[in-house]
């Protein structure tokens, strides 16, 4: 039989007449590939449009809502010298714990009037930073939040808290607070060492929130937290306090997670209105959590955190005398988001 002779120039065209459909269905395939990837990209600015549309249309809704309270907000905060007296008894007369770390209960913190103030200019949840759940949060002073909001949490962060609470506590754990600056600079002068009352946070917790014994940033001396309890919350779920076994100080300056199952309660301090927590970052542990079947459905519990401590530029002299021992246990981020 004769051997049988393929055209090149016949091979040559089927090839190209395959490889043309291949070439073409990888084309198409790229272009849905893109057309997919702006789809998506459009989806998600449509998402961050209509989240920007409801914070404006809730901000414009609040403020409407606390205009007519204004003035009296006005009168309520030209009373300092009646909130700075309220205050400073207030914290006097709270018992001072030492163990298992340095803590407080301060009750009727603030005179009622003025707290009621505060708990009407809380922003409307729409207003908080949208983070994962459990971490919702509104740095104080507000950047966006109704007028009245504004006023009377600026009064809070700039006047109430540098001028009045800090002081007071610094005053009422100064031995404790001392002894802590001297464990960590042997050769600095406590009273040395400046230290202030930051603007802090309102924080907005919902059903399922958890958060396990741990210690805050060591940067923040002293943590205050304000229960800004509501007539319809419950008392329940307000922070648990624990001894540690076997404990030891925190190997950096960020938060210091301990395993709860060396841990035991000591105190669950109740979620009851105008009440803040007090305590030194020097030991123990606390923590906090919501039953996800709290009641009800759409439970919302607001807390206002700040902190006692140096101030940045303090800070960073502090660092540099620390001995070299412990500078290693001192490192780290001072603020994070938890």
């Amino acid at each position: 039989m004769g051997v049988l002779k393929t055209d090149p120039d016949r091979r040559s065209a089927a090839g190209e007449t395959v490889a043309a459909p291949a070439a073409s269905l990888a084309t198409v395939q790229q272009q849905c590939d893109e057309m997919l990837i702006g789809m998506k990209a459009m989806g998600d600015q449509l998402a961050e449009l209509a989240a920007r549309e409801s914070e404006l249309r809730a901000l414009i809704e609040h403020d409407a809502l606390l205009e007519p309270y204004m003035s009296q907000l006005v009168k309520t905060i030209r009373k300092s010298e009646v909130t700075s007296a309220a205050v400073g008894a207030a914290i006097e007369q709270a018992p001072l714990r030492l163990e298992p770390f340095p803590y407080m209960v301060v009750d009727d913190l603030l005179p009622t009037r003025l707290y009621k103030c505060l708990v009407r200019g809380i922003p409307a949840p729409e207003l908080f930073d949208r983070k994962s759940a459990g971490k919702e949060h509104l740095a104080v002073p507000f950047a966006l939040a109704p007028a009245y909001s504004r006023r009377a949490w600026r009064y809070m962060a700039e006047t109430i808290v540098p001028e009045m609470i800090a002081p007071r506590v610094i005053e009422k754990v100064r031995p404790q607070i001392d002894a802590w600056i001297s464990q960590n600079w042997p050769g600095l002068a406590p009273a040395d060492v400046e230290l202030r009352g930051s603007g802090g946070r309102i924080m907005l917790r919902r059903r399922g929130y958890a958060i396990a014994p741990h210690r805050d940033p060591k940067w923040g001396f002293i943590t205050c937290i304000m229960y800004l309890a509501r007539p319809q919350d419950s008392e329940s779920w307000g922070t648990q306090i624990y001894s540690v076994d076997e404990d030891t100080e925190a190997a950096s300056a960020a938060p210091y997670w301990i395993d709860p199952k060396r841990c035991h309660l000591v105190e669950d301090v109740r979620f009851r209105p105008n009440r803040m927590l007090v305590f030194l970052n020097s030991g123990g542990a606390h923590g906090a959590h919501i039953p996800a079947d709290a009641q009800p459905e759409d439970l919302e519990r607001y807390i206002y955190q700040f902190r006692v401590g140096p101030p940045a530029d303090s800070i960073a002299m502090l660092k540099a005398k620390l001995p070299a021992e412990r500078q290693s246990l001192w490192v780290g981020k001072a603020i994070i988001d938890y």
